[in-house]
């Protein structure tokens, strides 16, 4: 049998960190990874992208949504070809996985080496978590249905936040473990190995073509300058929930990692062919004429939607 485990969280919580740690603590072990973005482009397996392990990238969507959900159950068949230990999923951020022991369910007798689903982790953001949890009805099912928990960003949120995301936690899915981190530098086979099985019965995900949320994908046309590009994530970061990518620039290549209003950029030591940004829009379609318009005004000629 293959041990499978989810990994689910809001935009920017720290999924893609935890699999890093993940995948560096199960070094040992045949692993194979699934990785789900909402954009067209799959950043997120970029950054986890490592000799040996067996990946497959889902983009355009949730994996939880009818709109490839097709896919999902392709990659979950062929992943049980190979000869794996463990099979990790890292779903995308908006994902709502009410329905995963359904689709498990409904590809049994389809697959070659059947799965072990040992359970969801879900990454909480603990900066933003308290505010949208009840706003957005997927961050609250990723907790409903997980069977551990990281609080991340532990290092930037005090006592009395930290205490408002405990008690929703134990008010929302009691007895599972909890790890207050930072960087989610936690012990990662303490955290898989003790996963609770979770019994809450399944049910339809929210995840829908009519809820997804709408994104853009900004490409560059030549090397960009590096200020300008930071007044233009500066201008826009506000509109959205989340932004990443990478960009080629006068001062280097870099990583682009936006959570609201938090932008974060880092060197970044490989090659960048082109820029490739990804933006999640939280204000829907009007994101688009921000974006035309902040280009126009910083990086006209440099990028394009």
């Amino acid at each position: 049998m293959i041990k499978l485990v989810l990994l689910t969280g809001f935009l920017g919580a720290g999924k893609t960190t935890l699999m890093k740690e993940i995948l560096n603590s199960y070094g040992d072990m045949k692993t194979g990874v699934i990785v789900n973005e909402f954009g067209e482009i799959n950043i997120d397996a970029k950054l986890i992208s490592k000799d040996g392990i067996k990946m497959a990238e889902l983009s355009n969507g949730s994996i939880f949504c009818a709109c490839i959900k097709d896919k999902f159950v392709d990659s979950l068949i062929e992943m049980s070809l190979q000869d794996l230990d463990y099979l990790f999923i890292e779903a995308s951020g908006m994902a709502d996985p009410a329905n995963m022991n359904q689709i498990l369910e409904g590809i049994k007798n389809k697959v070659l080496n059947s799965y072990d689903y040992r359970g969801s982790i879900c990454v909480i953001d603990g900066e933003s978590f308290a505010d949208l949890y009840e706003l957005l009805p997927a961050i609250t099912a990723q907790l409903e249905f997980c069977g551990g928990a990281i609080i991340n960003k532990g290092d930037l949120i005090d006592e009395k936040q930290l205490k408002k995301i405990l008690d929703i936690i134990d008010e929302v899915n009691q007895d599972i473990s909890v790890f207050v981190t930072s960087y989610c530098k936690v012990n990662v086979k303490e955290l898989v190995e003790g996963l609770k099985k979770n019994t809450v019965e399944a049910r339809e995900s929210s995840n829908r073509a009519e809820t997804r949320p709408t994104t853009f994908i900004l490409k560059g046309l030549r090397q960009v300058p590096y200020d300008r590009l930071i007044m233009f994530l500066n201008e826009i970061a506000k509109h959205t929930y989340r932004m990443k990518g990478f960009a080629d620039t006068d001062k280097g290549n870099i990583e682009i990692s936006t959570v609201g209003n938090n932008i974060h950029l880092n060197e970044w030591p490989n090659a960048v062919d082109n820029t490739e940004i990804v933006v999640i829009s939280s204000v829907g379609f009007k994101m688009m004429s921000i974006l035309t318009r902040s280009i126009a005004e910083h990086l006209k000629g440099f990028i394009r939607l």
